[in-house]
C-alpha cells in the first residue's frame, strides 16, 4: 500500500448518447501527479507527470512505475510495497 503519503483517484468521464466511458485518470500518491488518458488513435501516448505532457514516468510517489503497450491499450504499473500494484 502506500502507507502514509496519502492516495487519491480520479476518472473524468464522458457522455455519448445515452452510455458513458472513462475519458482519463489521475492517480496522486504523496504530491506526484500522474494523469492518463486515452486517445482514438492508439500509436498517441497521452500522459503528463506532475503536470508535464509526455514527461518521464519512473516513479510516482516514490513507488517505481512500469508502461507497457497491448495492441490499442496502453497499461501503466505502480508497484507498491509488499508485492501490491495499482494498474
Amino acid at each position: 500500500s502506500a502507507t502514509g503519503k496519502g492516495l487519491r483517484i480520479h476518472t473524468r468521464t464522458e457522455i455519448v448518447g445515452t452510455w458513458s466511458y472513462i475519458k482519463a485518470a489521475a492517480i496522486q500518491i504523496g504530491d506526484d501527479i500522474l494523469e492518463v488518458e486515452g486517445s482514438r488513435d492508439p500509436k498517441e501516448q497521452r500522459h503528463w507527470i506532475n503536470g508535464e505532457f509526455l514527461g518521464e514516468v519512473k516513479t510516482i510517489g516514490g513507488y517505481k512505475v512500469s508502461y507497457k503497450t497491448h495492441g490499442r491499450n496502453r497499461r501503466y504499473i505502480i508497484f507498491l510495497k509488499d508485492g501490491a500494484k495499482i494498474v
